[in-house]
């Protein structure tokens, strides 16, 4: 066919992204292992399109992976949550015991693909390549019913799939609207760390996994959907690009935080309380020997930081740093913030940040960028969303209550 050599050429370009990402994360994995979950995402995406690359370059193993293609599918989904963990994880991740559960699947999908190949030559060709249906007919009861069994076996594998997928997606989704408003404890500028990248990952991957499953299940149920595969090829394609692109350019969210504590447990705790979830606020500082009286002399401290000193202005502004500035620790900041000021860090700063853009935008004819960069934002947009919100107006629209002719 006309279209075998672009699908080859897309698929060996695909792999070969594979095969340098996940050598480039193995490396780095040394230092942090959050970046091991996504080395092993990747080259399970890579067994399950590898296909057409086998078929015409080593057609001999095709069988061998076709049938490795299953416990490697169910590798994909939970390998990018534990990737997700690690990425907004509040302190250095590592993988631990209990994090096993979620390769469970896996280890199912490895025990069908290890019955599969100790099934004679001849049936596995029969099932998987030629689809001849008359030479399972005729095989040995035993063969002929753990056939049957596989057969089964794998459609529950395709099925729990498509469920796994879904159910990590939103687990994902849910996982990184908790890290947006954890970051707002910790940092007054997160628009560089709010891994928005993501959500447009999953929105691709999602109207691939849809589109993947669907024919899927149609494939072991009917027959398969018509395509251009061609363009689900290309598809295939930009999403490894874009998730080893991404992948290796990430840093964790909260990488600032693991410089700035030692790995002895006491300061570790007290980071990861900082911004650590809980069940409610009142759980959040249940341990805290905070008292009123201290918390008003903080909130003075902390005024005074930002009144005096205008710490508002450092673009780089984060919870720690304001901590050495009033020499303050972080958590009892960060409890008088949400206790006795009621707001956040994020919030706090940067109403300061838009009280003096508003005086700049009134008594001065700069350029909207050059007053948000003034006042502390990393950028316009940032400034823009941050203005609204606390002016209700935008900062254009602002400018030109004061100067009619801009």
């Amino acid at each position: 066919m006309s279209d075998q050599p672009i699908l080859f050429s897309l698929n060996i370009a695909t792999l070969c992204i594979i095969l340098f990402s996940t050598h480039q994360l193995v490396l780095r994995a040394h230092g942090r292992q959050m970046y091991w979950p996504l080395a092993l995402c990747l080259m399970s995406i890579g067994m399950v399109i590898c296909l057409p690359s086998v078929q015409r370059l080593i057609p001999q193993f095709q069988v061998i992976s076709l049938i490795l293609s299953m416990p490697a599918l169910l590798l994909i989904a939970p390998c990018l949550w534990l990737y997700t963990n690690g990425l907004t994880s509040q302190i250095p991740w590592q993988l631990k015991l209990k994090d096993g559960m979620h390769l469970a699947p896996a280890a199912f999908g490895c025990l069908i693909a290890l019955v599969a190949l100790c099934l004679p030559a001849q049936y596995l060709n029969a099932i998987l390549v030629t689809e001849e249906h008359s030479v399972i007919e005729q095989a040995p009861g035993l063969y002929r019913n753990t056939i049957y069994g596989l057969l089964i076996s794998a459609f529950l594998i395709v099925l729990g799939w498509v469920l796994q997928s879904a159910w990590y997606a939103c687990k994902i989704v849910f996982r990184l609207r908790v890290y947006r408003a954890q970051l707002q404890d910790v940092f007054a500028s997160t628009e560089q760390k709010e891994l928005r990248w993501l959500n447009w990952l999953l929105i691709v991957v999602g109207g691939v996994w849809m589109f993947t499953a669907f024919n899927l299940v149609l494939d072991n149920l009917f027959s398969p959907m018509h395509f251009d595969a061609r363009l689900y090829a290309l598809m295939i394609f930009m999403v490894i690009y874009s998730l080893a692109l991404w992948g290796l350019r990430q840093k964790p969210g909260f990488a600032e935080l693991y410089a700035a504590s030692p790995s002895a447990g006491s300061t570790s705790i007290e980071l990861k309380s900082i911004s650590g979830s809980s069940d409610n606020g009142e759980q959040k500082y249940q341990r805290s020997a905070l008292s009123a009286k201290q918390a008003t002399k903080i909130a003075e401290k902390i005024e005074l930081a930002m009144k005096s000193d205008k710490l508002y202005l450092d673009a780089a502004l984060s919870l720690p740093k304001l901590a050495a500035h009033i020499h303050t620790s972080p958590n009892y900041i960060s409890q008088t913030l949400n206790e006795t000021l009621d707001v956040r860090f994020f919030d706090y700063v940067n109403q300061y940040r838009v009280s003096a853009a508003k005086t700049q935008l009134r008594k001065t004819d700069s350029t909207i960028l050059e007053v948000a960069m003034a006042v502390g934002f990393n950028s316009k947009s940032a400034f823009y969303t941050a203005f609204k919100k606390y002016v209700k107006i935008t900062p254009s629209q602002y400018k030109k209550q004061y100067h009619p002719a801009n």
